[in-house]
């Protein structure tokens, strides 16, 4: 559902939240990736642009699922018209 919000029909689990803590644990990783590979410089750089990729896809992620973000506490969403989402609790 995360990579193609758009295209999924009725009623879904709401997986956006987990979208957004992946990509908060992605970060913390890429810290803690250049917090043990200061002293190296050749590392530091591919550190560096790992952490960039990695981060510019989880962006591009959360962009994606951002509108369905304010279902948070939700159990299930819809999507709605105009490419809003719904909230359901069941």
């Amino acid at each position: 559902m995360a990579a193609h919000p758009d295209r999924f029909p009725g009623l879904q689990h709401d997986t956006a939240p987990m979208s957004a803590v992946m990509l908060a644990l992605g970060t913390l990783a890429a810290a803690g990736a250049w917090w043990l590979v200061r002293r190296m410089t050749a590392m530091r750089i591919v550190t560096a642009v790992l952490a960039v990729l990695g981060l510019l896809a989880g962006g591009a992620a959360l962009y994606r699922v951002g509108p369905m973000l304010h279902c948070w506490g939700s159990d299930r969403i819809a999507r709605g018209p105009e490419g809003t989402y719904v909230c359901y609790d069941f």
